[in-house]
């Protein structure tokens, strides 16, 4: 009982250092003092509150403290510590803990490496990582507490779900995690470059770090979870095109196409557009996937909550994220004059430019193939359900001249090709 109000207090003084976050990055435009300083500080203090929240969970998982509805929804006495400490994270309530401890972490992690940077790009990324930092400390402490207390106390926890009970799934969900949460950084980052004017190529050189480290962890985290779902829920394949794997595969195919975006603003400072859309639009799907799997409306053997009250928050949230994004977009960003200058036909430009078209199509074919179930069950109460014979002949007649696109790219030249470059092709 004693971890479980550490836990549940060191959320509380989280909540209160991110508001002091807020005030400190708001008054720091004004003197920059604060920024090395307090700011540094109570970010530290932030991520360690949140630390401690998750360490005095996993000891309750660990002693078998059943006073502790979380621990005794998902744990017993017998189990291994290993699937004990699996179990923190295993459920609605520690796997959302441990979204919020990676997003400290990342946050502190970003304030520590950028101090090459301007000083008010750092303040704004700060102020709307502060933003989504607090979305989530109100929506664990009011809708998923992983500290609430039963009462009288249990001799023994219900365990944790048998399909979940495997070493791959245990280390899944930390390392997608790391890829969604990542993706934070590079949102708050680019509404705070976009607001100062700073999409330029030595900002592309500072987050193309990220957008990479996010795409490395999001492709393992979905690698890990395909092979589970092979040997475990005996699809008969890797990919199986459930909603919850089409959950993460629609940021990871946007991450990939930024990815290849970052590149060419990198090198001739075009492509802004498409970089700050696709960096909003990463983060918003993975709380749009975070909103379908938390609110139970999934059918999903990956589905954690069935819970309305945890869906229309993070729904509210989400739309205010995006309602915040296209508000900057609209009246700050200003494209360069270079981005006027039309492409030569037969250049790299021009190639991931097309290969961003047809990565749009594939997203949007996976997010219709996903939500079309969903409104047409709220419309017409009719359920029906999306299969592989959906995507594979949508998707499959593309990858063709997709891949065809995606070979020519690397043998191009920036800017235009000239005729020894067309001879190679040839």
């Amino acid at each position: 009982m004693l971890s479980s109000s550490i836990g549940y207090y060191s959320l509380i003084l989280g909540l209160i250092s991110s508001l002091f976050l807020v005030y400190l990055s708001l008054k720091s435009f004004r003197d920059h003092h604060f920024l090395n300083t307090k700011i540094l500080s109570f970010t530290f203090l932030q991520f360690m509150f949140v630390m401690t929240s998750f360490i005095s969970l996993i000891v309750s998982f660990v002693l078998s403290d059943f006073s502790n509805e979380t621990v005794f929804n998902n744990s017993h006495t017998t189990k291994p510590i290993f699937y004990k400490i699996a179990g923190v994270w295993g459920n609605h309530e520690g796997s959302l803990l441990l979204w919020l401890l990676v997003l400290t972490l990342f946050t502190l992690i970003f304030l520590l490496k950028t101090k090459g940077q301007p000083l008010k790009y750092r303040i704004l990324t700060i102020l709307f990582q502060q933003i989504i930092i607090i979305g989530f400390f109100i929506f664990i402490i009011k809708t998923s507490s992983p500290f609430n207390y039963i009462f009288p106390i249990p001799k023994e926890g219900l365990g944790l779900n048998p399909i979940l009970q495997d070493p791959i799934l245990a280390i899944h969900p930390p390392i997608l995690y790391l890829g969604y949460v990542g993706s934070s950084i590079i949102f708050s980052s680019a509404l705070a470059a976009t607001v100062l004017g700073l999409i330029t190529k030595k900002w592309a050189s500072h987050i193309k770090k990220w957008v990479l480290a996010s795409w490395i962890f999001l492709t393992l985290g979905i690698l890990l979870g395909s092979v589970w779902a092979y040997y475990e829920l005996g699809w008969g394949g890797f990919w199986f095109w459930d909603p919850v794997e089409n959950v993460s595969l629609m940021p990871w195919l946007v991450l990939t196409t930024l990815l290849h975006c970052i590149l060419v603003l990198q090198k001739r400072l075009i492509l802004t557009s498409w970089v700050i859309i696709l960096s909003i639009s990463t983060f918003t799907l993975s709380m749009s996937g975070t909103f379908l799997v938390r609110s139970g409306i999934l059918n999903s053997v990956h589905t954690f909550a069935n819970d309305p009250e945890r869906g229309i928050y993070i729904l509210i949230f989400l739309f205010s994220l995006i309602f915040l994004s296209i508000i900057i977009f609209f009246f700050f960003h200003k494209k360069n004059e270079s981005e006027n200058e039309s492409f030569f036909w037969l250049s790299k430009e021009t190639a991931i430019l097309i290969n961003n078209w047809f990565m749009m199509y594939f997203l949007s074919v996976v997010l219709i193939g996903t939500v079309y179930p969903i409104f047409l069950d709220v419309i017409t109460s009719e359920k029906i359900s999306v299969g592989p014979p959906f995507y594979h002949k949508l998707i499959i007649p593309f990858l063709v001249p997709f891949l065809i696109f995606m070979a020519i790219g690397p043998k191009l030249k920036w800017i235009k090709s000239n005729i020894e470059n067309k001879k190679t092709l040839i």
